[in-house]
């Protein structure tokens, strides 16, 4: 008889072999973006469907001809990721009868023992097919953050928005994968994001906190920002202001970016003359392609002296219908 212990092994197991079948951990081993579980579910023939529904997250609809899921419209874009991520376990696993989905990441949070064998392999399919220990670890080397650094809650939760995942199923996927231990955990859990958001930007005052706040760096450079319209974006650029440099911020302009605020701030360094860092606060929505320049501003036709890019996907949840790219691959 399968345990729930073995059921959870049984979806771990899974997980990884997708990622391997999908060519995901490959595409993703230098920590440059988020699992994409929509489109992992599409390239597997999984028909999905967003719409509001009451006191579901989801569900998995296997039929004969063809096996589809629901995912709700009225929950925030990782919830809707980690939904889509369990019932694509229910697939994975091939699990034949309807299933109706309330709750989602009981496995991560340890509990369980208060549902049954097939959403329990569901729900560890999707802990680990989102969070796997290696894009964790990613990450973590991109950023140049070690294991004291996750026991910070403004780093976790700048870790859990590059990895697509909410600050909660972060903390408990750092735990799940033993980089951290229950007492770190239960503190970072009593830490409320907000905190961390504040942190990020003392000098913003926004109408509400709802909205995501991502410190970028040039360690981002060549990465993608999967968050919000209105998301505030930190760009905190090192800036060699000594010698006559400074970021062009026309790259914003043109990429429609809004500017809130724009500051040079002295950073601690032992090295002679310091370091400044150009500190932009910035919002925008939808897709596009940020390009800036460090150079000198009587030497505007000429190469900077170096460059940051990034991606910016600003959409925020899925809408009703099904997943955005499957709506410009049909336009």
């Amino acid at each position: 008889m399968t345990s729930k212990r073995d059921a959870i092994l049984n979806g771990v197991a899974r997980a990884s072999e997708l990622h391997t079948q999908l060519g995901v951990r490959e595409a993703l081993a230098s920590g440059t973006d988020s699992v994409d579980v929509f489109g992992a579910a599409q390239r597997l023939g999984l028909f999905i469907m967003f719409r509001p529904l009451d006191g579901l997250l989801g569900a998995y609809v296997p039929t004969r001809a063809l096996c589809g899921m629901l995912v709700t419209t009225q929950r925030d874009l990782h919830v809707q990721r980690f939904t889509a991520a369990h019932e694509l376990g229910h697939h994975m696993l091939e699990h034949r009868t309807l299933s109706l989905d309330n709750d989602v990441g009981f496995v991560g949070r340890g509990e369980e023992a208060k549902h049954d064998l097939q959403e329990v392999e569901a729900d560890a399919f999707a802990a680990e097919f989102l969070l796997p220990r290696w894009l964790i670890v990613a990450h973590l080397n991109r950023q140049r953050w070690g294991r004291e650094h996750v026991r910070k809650p403004d780093i976790v939760y700048q870790l859990s928005l590059r990895l697509g995942a909410s600050y909660a199923a972060t903390c408990w996927a750092l735990f799940s994968q033993k980089l951290i231990d229950r007492g770190t955990v239960e503190h970072l859990r009593s830490v409320e994001p907000k905190e961390a958001k504040q942190r990020a930007v003392p000098d913003v005052h926004p109408e509400n906190w709802h909205r995501d706040v991502w410190v970028i760096s040039d360690k981002d450079r060549g990465t993608r920002v999967l968050g919000a319209p209105n998301d505030l974006i930190v760009l905190a650029l090192d800036e060699h202001t000594a010698a006559g440099y400074s970021w062009d911020a026309d790259g914003l302009t043109q990429a429609g970016m809004t500017i809130e605020r724009d500051d040079r701030v002295a950073v601690d360094d032992k090295r002679i003359g310091g370091r400044v860092q150009r500190r932009l606060v910035v919002r925008g929505s939808g897709e596009t392609h940020l390009h800036l320049e460090e150079r000198r501003l009587w030497e505007k036709n000429e190469t900077g002296r170096s460059s940051f890019d990034i991606d910016l996907t600003l959409v925020g949840r899925e809408p009703a219908g099904i997943p955005r790219a499957g709506r410009v691959l049909a336009a």
